[in-house]
Protein backbone atom coordinates (compact mmCIF):
# COMPACT_ATOMS: atom_id res chain seq x y z
CA UNK A 1 0.00 0.00 0.00
CA UNK A 2 1.23 3.43 -0.88
CA UNK A 3 0.25 6.39 0.11
CA UNK A 4 1.45 10.03 -1.04
CA UNK A 5 0.96 13.52 0.39
CA UNK A 6 -2.66 15.24 -0.67
CA UNK A 7 -1.36 18.31 -2.55
CA UNK A 8 -2.40 21.76 -1.30
CA UNK A 9 -3.55 24.61 -3.15
CA UNK A 10 -4.27 28.34 -1.86
CA UNK A 11 -8.43 28.99 -1.79
CA UNK A 12 -7.86 31.68 -4.57
CA UNK A 13 -6.44 28.88 -7.19
CA UNK A 14 -8.64 26.78 -5.92
CA UNK A 15 -12.39 25.39 -8.13
CA UNK A 16 -13.93 22.59 -7.14
CA UNK A 17 -14.25 19.94 -10.14
CA UNK A 18 -17.90 19.08 -11.59
CA UNK A 19 -16.01 15.78 -12.30
CA UNK A 20 -14.50 15.21 -8.78
CA UNK A 21 -10.79 14.56 -9.94
CA UNK A 22 -8.68 14.54 -6.82
CA UNK A 23 -8.87 15.92 -3.24
CA UNK A 24 -6.74 19.12 -1.97
CA UNK A 25 -5.54 20.95 1.21
CA UNK A 26 -7.32 24.20 0.19
CA UNK A 27 -5.15 27.07 2.07
CA UNK A 28 -6.74 30.48 3.41
CA UNK A 29 -9.90 29.31 3.01
CA UNK A 30 -11.29 29.88 6.22
CA UNK A 31 -9.02 32.62 8.11
CA UNK A 32 -12.18 34.73 8.31
CA UNK A 33 -14.31 31.98 10.49
CA UNK A 34 -14.78 33.37 14.13
CA UNK A 35 -14.79 29.42 15.26
CA UNK A 36 -11.08 29.29 14.81
CA UNK A 37 -10.53 32.33 17.36
CA UNK A 38 -13.22 31.64 19.76
CA UNK A 39 -14.08 28.06 19.95
CA UNK A 40 -12.86 27.52 23.39
CA UNK A 41 -14.81 25.14 26.03
CA UNK A 42 -15.98 27.76 27.69
CA UNK A 43 -17.66 29.63 24.88
CA UNK A 44 -18.84 26.53 23.59
CA UNK A 45 -20.98 25.52 27.18
CA UNK A 46 -22.04 29.17 26.63
CA UNK A 47 -23.29 28.14 23.33
CA UNK A 48 -24.80 25.50 22.91
CA UNK A 49 -24.04 23.35 26.80
CA UNK A 50 -27.71 22.31 27.08
CA UNK A 51 -28.51 21.14 23.55
CA UNK A 52 -29.32 17.50 24.05
CA UNK A 53 -27.14 15.40 22.03
CA UNK A 54 -26.72 11.48 21.11
CA UNK A 55 -22.67 10.58 20.95
CA UNK A 56 -21.82 7.21 19.18
CA UNK A 57 -19.85 4.40 20.85
CA UNK A 58 -17.12 2.92 19.41
CA UNK A 59 -14.99 -0.15 21.36
CA UNK A 60 -11.45 -1.47 20.74
CA UNK A 61 -10.26 -0.51 16.65
CA UNK A 62 -12.53 1.46 14.18
CA UNK A 63 -15.27 -2.56 13.15
CA UNK A 64 -15.41 -0.21 9.80
CA UNK A 65 -19.25 0.30 9.70
CA UNK A 66 -21.40 3.08 10.92
CA UNK A 67 -21.24 2.61 14.69
CA UNK A 68 -24.38 2.47 16.48
CA UNK A 69 -25.92 5.44 18.99
CA UNK A 70 -24.82 4.57 22.39
CA UNK A 71 -27.30 3.60 24.56
CA UNK A 72 -29.31 5.93 27.22
CA UNK A 73 -30.71 8.63 24.79
CA UNK A 74 -29.53 11.75 24.94
CA UNK A 75 -27.26 13.79 27.41
CA UNK A 76 -26.46 17.36 27.30
CA UNK A 77 -23.77 18.59 25.05
CA UNK A 78 -21.94 20.23 28.21
CA UNK A 79 -21.66 16.78 29.80
CA UNK A 80 -20.21 15.32 27.10
CA UNK A 81 -17.74 17.86 26.46
CA UNK A 82 -16.87 17.45 30.12
CA UNK A 83 -15.61 14.07 29.10
CA UNK A 84 -13.80 14.88 26.47
CA UNK A 85 -11.79 17.07 28.00
CA UNK A 86 -11.38 14.78 31.19
CA UNK A 87 -9.41 11.97 28.93
CA UNK A 88 -7.81 14.83 26.64
CA UNK A 89 -6.11 16.19 30.01
CA UNK A 90 -4.72 12.85 30.72
CA UNK A 91 -1.67 11.89 30.94
CA UNK A 92 -1.91 8.38 29.02
CA UNK A 93 -3.92 10.41 26.31
CA UNK A 94 -1.06 13.30 26.45
CA UNK A 95 1.67 11.09 26.27
CA UNK A 96 0.44 8.88 23.31
CA UNK A 97 -0.28 11.86 21.47
CA UNK A 98 3.64 13.29 22.04
CA UNK A 99 4.93 10.02 21.39
CA UNK A 100 3.29 8.33 18.23
CA UNK A 101 5.01 8.65 15.45
CA UNK A 102 2.34 6.96 13.06
CA UNK A 103 -1.39 5.61 12.96
CA UNK A 104 -0.18 2.08 13.48
CA UNK A 105 1.93 2.73 16.95
CA UNK A 106 -1.04 4.97 17.75
CA UNK A 107 -3.64 2.81 17.36
CA UNK A 108 -1.78 0.46 19.42
CA UNK A 109 -0.64 2.23 22.35
CA UNK A 110 -4.57 3.51 22.62
CA UNK A 111 -5.45 -0.19 22.78
CA UNK A 112 -2.48 -0.61 25.48
CA UNK A 113 -3.41 1.91 27.76
CA UNK A 114 -6.56 0.09 28.15
CA UNK A 115 -8.48 3.30 27.04
CA UNK A 116 -10.55 1.00 24.10
CA UNK A 117 -14.22 2.40 24.24
CA UNK A 118 -14.75 6.14 23.23
CA UNK A 119 -17.58 8.45 22.00
CA UNK A 120 -17.79 10.67 19.29
CA UNK A 121 -20.40 13.30 18.35
CA UNK A 122 -21.66 14.09 14.53
CA UNK A 123 -24.79 16.66 14.87
CA UNK A 124 -26.00 19.25 12.65
CA UNK A 125 -24.61 22.43 13.43
CA UNK A 126 -27.49 24.52 13.34
CA UNK A 127 -29.37 21.68 15.02
CA UNK A 128 -26.32 21.90 17.84
CA UNK A 129 -26.73 25.84 17.91
CA UNK A 130 -27.63 28.48 15.61
CA UNK A 131 -24.98 31.10 17.53
CA UNK A 132 -22.34 28.44 16.47
CA UNK A 133 -23.54 28.15 13.25
CA UNK A 134 -23.17 31.85 12.82
CA UNK A 135 -18.94 31.76 13.33
CA UNK A 136 -18.50 29.72 10.34
CA UNK A 137 -18.88 30.59 6.54
CA UNK A 138 -19.45 28.70 3.44
CA UNK A 139 -16.70 28.54 1.33
CA UNK A 140 -17.56 29.66 -2.55
CA UNK A 141 -16.99 26.50 -4.04
CA UNK A 142 -20.36 25.85 -5.30
CA UNK A 143 -23.50 28.11 -6.51
CA UNK A 144 -25.82 25.92 -4.45
CA UNK A 145 -26.00 26.31 -0.80
CA UNK A 146 -24.50 23.16 1.38
CA UNK A 147 -27.11 20.66 2.02
CA UNK A 148 -25.78 20.31 5.51
CA UNK A 149 -23.50 21.13 8.34
CA UNK A 150 -21.98 18.85 10.33
CA UNK A 151 -20.06 19.23 13.72
CA UNK A 152 -17.78 16.16 14.68
CA UNK A 153 -16.17 16.08 17.76
CA UNK A 154 -13.81 13.55 19.43
CA UNK A 155 -10.60 12.38 21.54
CA UNK A 156 -7.47 10.94 20.47
CA UNK A 157 -7.86 7.82 18.27
CA UNK A 158 -11.12 8.63 17.72
CA UNK A 159 -11.74 6.87 13.94
CA UNK A 160 -14.50 6.76 11.62
CA UNK A 161 -13.83 3.67 9.37
CA UNK A 162 -13.17 3.67 5.84
CA UNK A 163 -15.81 4.98 4.17
CA UNK A 164 -16.96 7.11 1.05
CA UNK A 165 -19.70 9.90 0.99
CA UNK A 166 -21.99 10.12 -2.00
CA UNK A 167 -21.76 14.24 -2.12
CA UNK A 168 -18.94 16.22 -2.27
CA UNK A 169 -17.54 17.65 1.11
CA UNK A 170 -15.18 20.08 2.44
CA UNK A 171 -13.81 19.55 6.24
CA UNK A 172 -12.30 22.47 8.12
CA UNK A 173 -10.39 21.43 11.10
CA UNK A 174 -11.18 23.87 14.02
CA UNK A 175 -9.81 22.52 17.30
CA UNK A 176 -6.76 20.03 17.37
CA UNK A 177 -5.92 17.91 14.20
CA UNK A 178 -6.41 14.60 12.39
CA UNK A 179 -5.36 12.32 9.98
CA UNK A 180 -7.13 11.43 6.58
CA UNK A 181 -6.53 8.60 4.12
CA UNK A 182 -7.96 8.57 1.22
CA UNK A 183 -8.12 6.41 -1.97
CA UNK A 184 -10.22 6.89 -5.31
CA UNK A 185 -13.21 5.34 -6.28
CA UNK A 186 -11.42 3.55 -9.03
CA UNK A 187 -9.77 1.31 -6.32
CA UNK A 188 -13.05 -0.03 -4.83
CA UNK A 189 -12.42 -3.90 -5.23
CA UNK A 190 -8.86 -3.19 -3.30
CA UNK A 191 -10.50 -2.40 -0.29
CA UNK A 192 -13.14 -4.48 0.88
CA UNK A 193 -16.23 -2.85 0.59
CA UNK A 194 -19.22 -4.04 2.80
CA UNK A 195 -21.54 -5.09 0.66
CA UNK A 196 -24.60 -2.77 0.10
CA UNK A 197 -22.78 -0.16 2.01
CA UNK A 198 -20.54 2.78 1.56
CA UNK A 199 -17.77 1.37 4.35
CA UNK A 200 -15.28 -0.99 3.69
CA UNK A 201 -13.27 -4.07 6.09
CA UNK A 202 -9.46 -2.77 5.24
CA UNK A 203 -8.46 -0.48 7.75
CA UNK A 204 -5.67 1.43 6.80
CA UNK A 205 -4.94 2.20 9.99
CA UNK A 206 -3.75 -1.19 10.76
CA UNK A 207 -3.51 -2.71 7.61
CA UNK A 208 -3.84 -6.47 7.70
CA UNK A 209 -2.47 -8.01 4.11
CA UNK A 210 -3.04 -11.58 4.60
CA UNK A 211 -6.56 -11.26 5.67
CA UNK A 212 -7.07 -8.19 2.54
CA UNK A 213 -3.98 -8.93 0.28
CA UNK A 214 -5.42 -7.19 -2.48
CA UNK A 215 -4.87 -3.69 -0.77
CA UNK A 216 -0.87 -4.01 -1.08
CA UNK A 217 -1.55 -2.73 -4.75
CA UNK A 218 -3.49 0.53 -3.00
CA UNK A 219 -2.34 3.78 -3.83
CA UNK A 220 -3.94 6.31 -1.38
CA UNK A 221 -3.36 9.89 -0.37
CA UNK A 222 -3.01 10.87 3.03
CA UNK A 223 -2.65 14.42 5.35
CA UNK A 224 -2.67 15.35 9.09
CA UNK A 225 -5.12 18.50 8.49
CA UNK A 226 -4.53 21.23 10.88
CA UNK A 227 -6.77 23.75 12.86
CA UNK A 228 -7.47 26.13 10.13
CA UNK A 229 -6.79 24.02 7.25
CA UNK A 230 -9.88 22.91 4.90
CA UNK A 231 -9.68 19.45 2.88
CA UNK A 232 -11.78 18.63 -0.62
CA UNK A 233 -13.16 15.47 -0.77
CA UNK A 234 -15.22 14.52 -3.65
CA UNK A 235 -17.64 12.08 -4.40
CA UNK A 236 -16.95 8.55 -3.65
CA UNK A 237 -13.89 9.02 -2.69
CA UNK A 238 -13.14 6.67 0.57
CA UNK A 239 -11.49 8.06 3.41
CA UNK A 240 -10.81 7.21 7.34
CA UNK A 241 -10.27 9.93 9.37
CA UNK A 242 -8.22 9.55 13.27
CA UNK A 243 -8.08 12.12 16.00
CA UNK A 244 -4.35 12.68 16.41
CA UNK A 245 -4.63 15.32 19.21
CA UNK A 246 -5.82 14.86 22.32
CA UNK A 247 -9.46 15.94 21.09
CA UNK A 248 -10.52 17.61 18.32
CA UNK A 249 -13.55 19.41 16.42
CA UNK A 250 -14.08 19.90 12.98
CA UNK A 251 -16.99 21.08 10.39
CA UNK A 252 -17.76 19.24 7.53
CA UNK A 253 -20.13 21.05 5.14
CA UNK A 254 -22.01 18.76 2.50
CA UNK A 255 -23.20 20.31 -0.89
CA UNK A 256 -25.80 18.63 -3.32
CA UNK A 257 -23.97 16.41 -5.66
CA UNK A 258 -23.46 18.25 -9.17
CA UNK A 259 -24.19 16.53 -12.53
CA UNK A 260 -22.11 14.45 -14.02
CA UNK A 261 -20.32 13.75 -10.04
CA UNK A 262 -22.43 10.48 -9.66
CA UNK A 263 -22.28 9.19 -13.13
CA UNK A 264 -18.62 9.57 -13.08
CA UNK A 265 -18.37 7.29 -9.94
CA UNK A 266 -19.68 3.54 -11.46
CA UNK A 267 -19.06 2.42 -7.65
CA UNK A 268 -22.01 4.51 -6.50
CA UNK A 269 -24.30 3.63 -9.64
CA UNK A 270 -25.66 0.68 -7.35
CA UNK A 271 -26.38 2.98 -4.11
CA UNK A 272 -27.94 6.00 -5.80
CA UNK A 273 -30.09 3.42 -7.88
CA UNK A 274 -30.94 1.63 -4.69
CA UNK A 275 -31.85 5.02 -2.40
CA UNK A 276 -33.77 6.90 -5.58
CA UNK A 277 -35.65 3.62 -5.60
CA UNK A 278 -36.52 3.83 -1.94
CA UNK A 279 -37.27 7.59 -2.34
CA UNK A 280 -39.64 6.64 -4.63
CA UNK A 281 -41.63 3.40 -2.07
CA UNK A 282 -41.59 6.51 0.23
CA UNK A 283 -43.39 9.00 -1.53
CA UNK A 284 -45.95 6.45 -2.89
CA UNK A 285 -46.77 4.93 0.57
CA UNK A 286 -47.23 8.74 1.69
CA UNK A 287 -49.21 9.37 -1.49
CA UNK A 288 -51.53 5.90 -0.54
CA UNK A 289 -51.89 7.25 3.06
CA UNK A 290 -52.72 10.21 2.39
CA UNK A 291 -55.18 9.24 -0.28
CA UNK A 292 -56.68 6.64 2.17
CA UNK A 293 -57.16 9.33 4.80
CA UNK A 294 -58.79 11.56 1.87
CA UNK A 295 -61.26 8.50 0.94
CA UNK A 296 -62.24 8.35 5.10
CA UNK A 297 -62.66 11.62 5.39
CA UNK A 298 -65.25 12.06 2.31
Amino acid sequence: MELKPIPRIPARDFRASRWGRQPWIVTDNVSSWRALRIWDADYLKAAAGACKVSVREITGAPQNVYQTMTAGGHIAFADYLDWVLEIAGSQDIRRIAATSGNLAQLTRAIADSGFETSYYLDVSLAALSTRLLEDTMVPAWFSQAPVDTIFWCGVLGTSSGLHSDIKPNCNVQVVGSKSFILFPPTQTRLLYPVRRMTHCRFDPNLPDFEAFPLARGATGWQCILQAGESLYIPVGWYHQVTVVSPWAINVNLFWPRPFPQGLATPVLWALLIRRGWAGLRIAAERWRAARGAGCRAS
